[in-house]
């Protein structure tokens, strides 16, 4: 009886150990889709883009220019979506931005859409994605003021960005979270807790990914930069609450929190709400960026 019970034991930790693998491969995997549409497909002229990051991985995205632009936008799409994520309507707000005088310039994340990598590193290398755009952005505009706009995943890593040091003049972050460990706890909420440890310790070992890696509640005091925080106030993938403990973690009086009524979906207020949410987004740049501010013209800059 007791060899059946040690056998039954071994069984079960053998299981949770190849389970544990398992889900370490898929949760640094990544899902690989393509870009659907281009902003030609909205009567828009753009620029194909390719640059390097510091750890010479090639990303590639596009850059939309407005004349005398006031400002330039970068995207940072959400986790397993693309520059031209169909699910937050990314094609039109980049449309929107520039119908308003912006500069657009959206780019795919390693391992997603047409950028280089293989393996999600959970935000530990996705840093330098974030900091060689705003890079490639600095040297193309010259002084020209950058926004970071950030969806979910993008939010947390523009967030992460600024803490770091990338200068840019404003945030505005739609539905981000606390951490990625927690974002992951309650994505896998029926994962024992050992299991999703040992997944973490498989994925920081043989795929190079750290789950502690992107902790936007730490680092947003860090920021240093004014941040509209955006979020469904319905959202079950990541409820609004990881914005409302972010802003209050800022400890920035210029830090403003916009909670969607009765939005149910993850990052689709601008999808479902384009006219409320490009108002919205308009107002917090009138307050961190001076209208039609005069810059000295950079050199034009290469694409890699």
């Amino acid at each position: 009886m007791i060899w059946i019970l040690g056998m039954a034991a071994f069984v079960a930790v053998l299981g949770a150990v190849f389970f544990a693998i398992y889900l370490a491969d898929a949760l640094t995997g990544g899902r690989r889709v393509r870009v659907q549409g281009t902003p030609a497909d909205l009567g828009l002229r753009y620029e194909e883009i390719q640059f390097l990051t510091a750890d010479r991985l090639t990303l590639r995205g596009w850059f939309i220019e407005s004349p005398a632009a006031r400002a330039t936008v970068v995207l940072v799409h959400e986790v397993h979506a693309t520059r031209a994520d169909r699910d937050r309507g990314l094609l039109h707000l980049q449309r929107d931005y520039v119908r308003r005088g912006f500069s657009v310039f959206a780019f795919d994340l390693r391992a997603h859409g047409e950028s280089g990598g293989n393996r999600d590193t959970l935000g530990r290398t996705e840093r330098l994605d974030v900091q060689a755009a705003v890079a490639y952005v600095r040297r193309r505009s010259g002084r020209t003021p950058i926004l970071l706009h950030g969806f979910g995943y993008g939010a947390a890593l523009a967030i992460d960005a600024a803490a770091r040091g990338v200068e840019v003049a404003g945030i505005i972050a739609d539905s981000p979270f606390t951490s990625m460990r927690s974002f992951l706890q309650a994505h896998h909420r029926h994962t024992p807790g050992v299991v999703l440890d040992a997944a973490a310790l498989v994925a920081r070992r043989f795929f190079k990914a750290d789950v502690n890696a992107l902790k936007p509640l730490q680092a947003v005091e860090r920021a240093g930069v004014p941040v509209l925080f955006i979020h469904g106030e319905g959202d079950e993938v990541v409820p609004a609450a990881n914005s409302l403990n972010l802003a209050a973690a800022s400890l920035d009086p210029r830090v403003q929190v916009w909670i969607v009524n009765d939005e149910v979906g993850h990052g689709a207020a601008y999808h479902n709400q384009p006219d409320a949410y490009i108002r919205r987004c308009l107002e917090f740049v009138d307050e961190v960026v001076p209208e039609r501010a005069s810059f000295p013209a950079a050199e034009p800059a290469r694409a890699v």
